[in-house]
């Protein structure tokens, strides 16, 4: 059915109740005024009976009245068109209304309904960004950890490296000073070889110029102290200890000054010995020679 034809079917349904209320409303009308209106009723109570009034004599009762007309009922209401049409404006208008009141509640429950799943998609993505926060926090954890570990295995390994280093710098000056000390003993006893050598070639020298005295007796020792200059030049030449026989220790002192400049070695730390005050000793026979 379309909606022109539903539309007329309503107003001639509403039309036909229209007239029938109507219709109940006059009869009620007519059945209300006809009835006489409700007339107090008093009684008077007595507490004892009076005395009987006196005899009345009886009369004719009075002839019954006449019975009223029954009254004619009204003609029934017919609706004007323009009844008609304010019902039909108010239905229309009534329905109009609950077609309103039925959208503005679907759209109110619309309304709800998508505050609803805006809430719902809300707190989705806040325990979406919890989750993910809670995820770049383990992770920022998880890296802390790992930096801190990789800073240890570092710093044990710079450790390692250190103490390797200092061992390494320990052993190095240990075998430096091992070969400082070796070689300060292969100098140290080079120096004394050739100190004990060229004191050796000084005696031969002075031994050669020396002249032993016609009465030496025995194999005496005498010991002088030879002060040189830098080129070997004899300065003087001190008796530290006689022979106890003078001719003898005059001869060795005038030959040291026969013999001057005497040998010395290149080396300046080997020469200075010689400078700083030479001992030597002499005896009369080749093989006694010897120095300080």
């Amino acid at each position: 059915m379309t909606d022109a034809g539903r539309l007329q079917h309503v107003s001639s349904g509403g039309l036909s109740l229209l007239v029938h209320g109507l219709f109940l409303v006059g009869l009620v009308f007519s059945v209300s005024w006809n009835n006489p209106p409700l007339i107090p009723v008093q009684a008077d109570l007595w507490t004892e009976l009076p005395e009987p009034p006196p005899a009345i004599p009886i009369l004719d009762p009075p002839p019954a009245p006449e019975p009223l007309p029954a009254p004619e009922p009204p003609p029934p209401v017919k609706a004007a068109p323009e009844q008609v049409d304010i019902a039909l404006e108010k239905a229309e208008r009534k329905k109009r209304e609950e077609a309103r009141r039925l959208e503005e509640t679907r759209l109110r429950e619309e309304r709800q309904a998508e505050l609803k799943r805006q809430e719902e998609l809300r707190q989705q993505e806040e325990l979406k960004r919890q989750e993910e926060t809670r995820k770049q926090e383990e992770l920022r954890r998880q890296q802390d950890r790992e930096r801190q570990e990789k800073e240890k295995r570092e710093q044990a390994r710079r450790q390692v490296e250190q103490d390797l280093a200092r061992q390494m710098r320990e052993d190095l000056e240990a075998e430096r000073a091992q070969l400082n000390a070796l070689q300060e003993r292969s100098r140290a006893s080079r120096h004394a070889r050739l100190v004990d050598d060229f004191k050796l070639r000084i005696q031969a020298k002075i031994q050669a110029y020396v002249r032993l005295p016609y009465r030496l007796t025995g194999n005496p020792e005498a010991v002088f102290e030879v002060s040189l200059l830098p080129n070997g030049e004899v300065v003087r030449a001190v008796l530290v200890k006689s022979s106890g026989q003078p001719a003898y220790d005059t001869e060795v002192e005038r030959a040291i000054l026969k013999a001057s400049p005497l040998p010395l070695p290149p080396e300046r730390e080997a020469a200075q010995v010689f400078r700083e005050g030479l001992i030597l000793k002499f005896r009369p026979s080749a093989e006694a020679g010897g120095g300080a």
